[in-house]
């Protein structure tokens, strides 16, 4: 019998058959009501199920890739069957590894090379002539290629070897002493007189040669300064705090901090190295659909638009790039219990299609900032290398281009960043807490001290004069003004700025007066030429803003402990505002009690909604399974992710919901939700988002009215005030489809 279908991919036809035909063994040896041992990967034969249970297991798990011989469910041992792995069906492995191992684009990169090395050349004939430089890592690029792996190989050279290799050793984690054993192997193995390298080392020092490495940055342990430049590059301790640069100054020196700086102009210039890439590169002019109506791309944006009006010179060459800039923290040990964090931070070009800019191959490593600290303030002393090239991109830098055969000034500008909240001010220099934690209020803020925090409340201050709500809001006499809140402008903002130019890492900017300072420190990036112009220069990350909703919300209406909003200090905060009467504690006895409010669900609507979480089916690669991170037994959440919040708040709490709450609040809550799919949809219509403007506000101002407990924890309402302003449309217009949805899967 064959079962090597145990181990191929799931949902493939061969897979499914191959369950079915478990199924009909099964059903031939036991009765139909009958319960039996389940061999999925999870089970593993230790739990008895129903069979439709234990088919649903296998579809969904997979079968045990040991159990070939079904003796648990009583098939005799002496048969003989096929289990071996059929690896030709791998699907993972055949994109490494192909038939035709020369049709995987490296070749025709080679020629374009080749091309383009000829042509460097010419141009680098001349003495000092930067070309040249080039053109000799060209050279030693093509003469490496054309190294063979192995006397008589013809489907491997020496380069294209170790590129696979090296991508399967990331792809798969291969650790790094790991991956040299491996190669140590393979030389062992192959003909006399192979050319692999003996180790990892050894294939990284011949990409490194190759202009495909790093540079190694020290830092002060402190973050104060780079010790690089005529400047700081010989001290031994810092020019600031005095620390030494080395773990044992009086041993060998090993830095005791290390910045990891990937340059990032030839990784540009190989863009136009290829004439497929180099058209990519210009398909934003060239072959983009322009839609008045409708918004698949940033060029569509109003930001994009209102750059090239104001540099027109960089506008009317299609090949200057326009650059997104991305950073997050990661632990990159994956160990929750340690609290280690990295932050990368990528450079994606917009200039490609769609479905390009969001390939990983081309999210472009400028930076790695080391840890085991988030480097907070200091993050602009470690973007200084990546400026100072952003500084000569702006000027621009000799490049060939493939597709026409001639050199160019490649420009390139940097036109936002993107980020969750609490790094805005990290990349910004401006302040995220406090009574202007929000970037749309510079004037007249909503934020209201309340007890031990404070809170952003009052939203009917967007609503249009005389609207209903204006007048209906327990929070419209709490502030000074009426009038909604306003923002700075250009030339207000770069006076804010001037005055904490001279601000350094561990300093502190004085207030001046009552004036509470905005602005904390003045970052590198402003130092652009074109940076004080942008339309847009930060972007909050959508998923992370709908992950703290979605589980304040999920904790609110559930009344989980610890998740909940609706805590004794919230209503206690409604009594000292003189609101909502019916919410606040009540006095009885020697006790007080908290009045159950309209929102929260009751015990046996909470298990009727856990019941249809646990019951729903997505398709594969949807969403993770949630029933997994839900105890329906205790009403809690565990282990929820990034996207299964995103498809939680958009589609499955409005549909769970309906009928279990109050009309006004179930709506108000699909509203909600509606909100968010309609911010992250692939196509952004310009209507809706008009729609969307005037509708944020009333949406807004119903949640106040409804649950103003949610409204008076401050890190809710931060984050849905900071996104749902109707200021925030008009940020997602100037963007363009939300940045492709933030382009960022840190």
């Amino acid at each position: 019998m064959d079962r090597r279908w145990i181990h191929g991919a799931l949902f493939t036809p061969q897979y499914i058959f191959g369950v079915r035909s478990f199924m009909n063994f099964v059903r031939e040896r036991f009765t139909e009501d009958e319960q039996i041992l389940c061999p999925c990967s999870r089970c593993m034969n230790h739990q008895s199920l129903h069979q439709n249970e234990v088919e649903r297991h296998l579809l969904l798990n997979g079968m045990s890739s040991t159990y070939s011989k079904w003796i648990n469910h009583r098939e005799a041992s002496d048969v003989h069957v096929l289990g071996e792995p059929a690896v030709l069906e791998d699907a993972n492995v055949d994109s490494f590894v192909s038939e035709d191992t020369n049709d995987c684009g490296l070749e025709v990169m080679l020629g374009e090379l080749d091309r383009s090395e000829q042509h460097g050349n010419e141009a680098g004939q001349d003495e000092g002539n930067p070309s040249s430089d080039a053109a000799s890592h060209f050279k030693q690029l093509i003469e490496e290629a054309k190294r063979e792996l192995y006397p008589g190989c013809n489907n491997f050279s020496r380069f294209t070897f170790v590129i696979k290799m090296l991508h399967v050793k990331s792809y798969y984690r291969i650790t790094n002493s790991g991956f040299s054993a491996i190669l140590k192997i393979l030389s062992e193995a192959f003909p006399e007189f192979n050319t692999i390298p003996k180790s990892y080392e050894e294939a990284k020092k011949m990409l490194r040669e190759l202009g495909l490495g790093y540079v190694s940055i020290h830092v002060c342990p402190n973050n104060c300064v780079l010790f690089r430049g005529n400047e700081y590059a010989e001290l031994d301790n810092c020019p600031v705090c005095k620390a030494s640069r080395w773990k044992d100054p009086e041993r060998k020196k090993v830095p005791a901090k290390v910045l990891r700086h990937f340059p990032l102009i030839p990784r540009l210039q190989r863009l136009f190295v290829s004439k497929k890439r180099s058209e990519e590169a210009q398909w934003h002019k060239l072959k983009r659909k322009h839609n008045e109506k409708e918004m698949t791309h940033p060029a569509d944006g109003k930001a994009w638009g209102d750059f090239d009006n104001r540099w027109p010179d960089f506008a009317q060459d299609a090949r200057n790039l326009r650059l997104g800039l991305a950073t997050d923290g990661f632990n990159p040990f994956s160990n929750m219990s340690s609290s280690y964090s990295m932050w990368p931070v990528f450079v994606i070009p917009y200039n490609l299609p769609p479905w390009a800019c969001m390939d990983e191959s081309n999210f472009i490593m400028a930076l790695l900032i080391p840890g085991p600290h988030s480097p907070g303030k200091a993050f602009d002393v470690f973007l200084q290398p990546l400026v100072e090239e952003l500084h000569e991109l702006w000027s621009g830098v000799d490049t060939f281009d493939a597709m026409t055969g001639k050199e160019f000034k490649l420009r390139a500008a940097v036109l936002w960043c993107i980020h969750d909240y609490p790094a805005l001010s990290t990349l910004s220099g401006r302040t995220t807490s406090g009574y202007f934690a929000c970037l749309h209020c510079d004037k007249n803020p909503l934020s209201y001290a309340i007890r031990s925090k404070i809170c952003y409340i009052g939203h009917c201050r967007f609503l249009p004069r005389g609207h209903r709500l204006r007048k209906d809001s327990d929070f419209v006499s709490l502030h000074d003004s009426s009038a909604k809140p306003g923002t700075f402008t250009i030339e207000e903002l770069l006076e804010e700025l001037e005055k904490v130019r001279r601000v350094r890492v561990g300093q502190k900017r004085k207030r001046s007066g009552n004036r509470v300072p905005i602005w904390g420190r003045r970052i590198c990036l402003w130092d652009l030429p074109y940076w004080p112009t942008l339309k847009l220069r930060h972007n909050l990350d959508v998923m992370h803003i709908e992950k703290n909703v979605c589980e304040s919300l999920l904790g609110t209406i559930l009344d989980i402990k610890g998740k909940s909003k609706d805590t004794v200090n919230a209503r206690l905060d409604l009594a000292d505002l003189k609101i909502r009467k019916e919410l606040q504690l009540q006095h009885s006895g020697d006790s007080y009690g908290m009045p159950k409010a309209r929102y929260t669900l009751s015990k046996s609507k909470k298990t009727e909604f856990c019941n249809f979480l646990k019951e729903a089916k997505f398709p594969d690669g949807y969403a993770s399974n949630i029933q997994r991170c839900l105890n329906a037994d205790s009403i809690k959440w565990q282990g929820l992710k990034t996207h299964d919040c995103h498809i939680l708040l958009q589609r499955i709490i409005p549909a769970g919901l309906r009928g279990l709450l109050d009309d006004d609040i179930y709506q108000t809550i699909a509203e909600f939700g509606k909100f968010f799919k309609e911010l992250c949809s692939k196509k952004l219509n310009k209507d809706v988002l008009a729609r969307m403007k005037t509708e944020i506000p009333i949406i807004l101002c119903k949640l106040e009215k409804i649950s103003p407990l949610l409204f008076l924890m401050s890190w809710f309402t931060l984050l849905s005030t900071c996104l749902m302003r109707p200021s925030s449309v008009d940020l997602c217009s100037s963007g363009g489809c939300t940045q492709l949805n933030d382009a960022c899967i840190l």
